[in-house]
């Protein structure tokens, strides 16, 4: 479940890098053509600055989930326990896709039984 959950967050933080280059081009391709329009310029900033934010929240989340990985693969019960939160779940949920989140989910039930 956890090496799943990590395998789709990684594919979520490979997609908001792929987004983040998305906007760079628009904005290359934008002063290229000579397009000055203060809200496509606001519309790729606030893209361009969510994305990055859920960059950053996606990287904390596979970072942890990579312990939570690391515990489950050493057998260690005591860590895997205390890196189990279902709050980390929600946010994995919102900032790294459905995938992700849900399987955390149910890892977190199977971890607390």
């Amino acid at each position: 479940m956890v090496l799943v959950a990590l395998i789709f967050a990684i594919l979520a933080l490979i997609g908001e890098i792929v987004v983040l280059g998305l906007v760079g081009f628009a904005s290359a391709v934008m002063s290229e053509q000579g397009i000055v329009s203060p809200v496509a310029s606001a519309e790729l900033g606030v893209i361009g600055f969510l994305s990055v934010i859920f960059l950053i929240i996606d990287v904390v989340v596979i970072s942890r989930t990579w312990k939570m990985y690391s515990a489950v693969k050493n057998g260690d019960i005591a860590t895997l326990k205390s890196l189990n939160s279902l709050g980390w779940a929600i946010v994995a949920l919102i900032f790294s896709g459905v995938i992700p989140g849900v399987l955390l989910l149910i890892a977190h039930g199977r971890i607390e039984d």
